[in-house]
């Protein structure tokens, strides 16, 4: 059996997505209700981890890299963008996914690549703090 390292953040992850998809469903119906055209949509997210890093990974169909904002603020990553008109895209308009962040990710060295409609992120870990051992004396 592996031993796998509890994270409490990773359950706080999946309750924010499932509470931002919430209001934005919320927002949407009452627009609609309003006689407003909802236009927003939320890009997929698949996150996972590895010993050294986490991984995101959005889908972004159609979008550029103009049309992306990627912002950190207060351990909050927010990922911000708006799609055009497209005849063969259904979902269009702006959108913003928000996720906190581990105590243990090196901000200013998160990296993100995008390519083939994929915005990846790379998020490296600090270093775990190692024990460290006192020698006791004896009097």
């Amino acid at each position: 059996m592996a031993v796998v390292k509890w994270d409490p953040f990773r359950d706080l992850l999946s309750i924010q997505d499932r509470m931002n998809k919430l209001f934005e469903q919320t927002l949407s119906r009452s627009r609609v209700e309003e006689g407003i055209a909802a236009s927003t949509w939320a890009p997929a997210v698949d996150i996972y981890e590895t010993p050294e890093t986490i991984v995101m990974k959005a889908e972004l169909p159609g979008l550029t890299r103009e049309d992306i904002e990627i912002q950190i603020r207060d351990n909050t990553l927010t990922l911000k963008g708006e799609r055009r008109f497209a005849k063969d895209v259904q979902e269009e308009g702006a959108f913003q996914r928000s996720f906190t962040l581990p105590a243990t990710v090196q901000q200013e060295n998160i990296r993100a690549v995008f390519r083939d409609g994929v915005l990846e992120l790379t998020l490296p870990k600090a270093e775990e703090a190692q024990p460290k051992k006192i020698a006791i004396e004896v009097r």
